[in-house]
């Protein structure tokens, strides 16, 4: 996660799953924003806390973008009855996320193959 550009990307897909939690805390389920804390608890302990490898943290950054993905998915899935358009745009802002995760985790891949640093 060294790119600015997937950081930005990063924390925007984990704000946006924040506040889709925050709307089902409003309407008095409370499951997805505790579930969503405890992700975002693990997320920043192994990114910032937890003593492991450079190369693991290289790999937590597109892992934990494409549950986010999966997440904004879940709720884009629950919001069709509602309004086409808003799950329309939460599937496709679901799936630029697991496509970024993806293509994060293969460029991850490929600089350890490589040997570079």
């Amino acid at each position: 996660m060294n790119s600015l550009t997937l950081g930005f990307v990063y924390v925007t897909g984990v704000s946006w799953l924040l506040c889709e939690t925050c709307v089902s805390a409003s309407n008095g389920n409370w499951m997805p924003l505790i579930l969503f804390t405890i992700f975002f608890i693990l997320m920043f302990a192994i990114l910032g806390c937890v003593k492991i490898s450079d190369r693991a943290v290289e790999m937590a950054g597109p892992v934990f973008s494409i549950l986010t993905g999966l997440g904004i998915l879940m709720y884009a899935f629950a919001s069709f009855g509602d309004s086409v358009v808003g799950g329309l745009l939460r599937v496709i802002g679901a799936a630029f996320m697991i496509v970024l995760g993806v293509l994060a985790f293969s460029y991850v891949k490929s600089d350890s193959e490589s040997g570079a640093h």
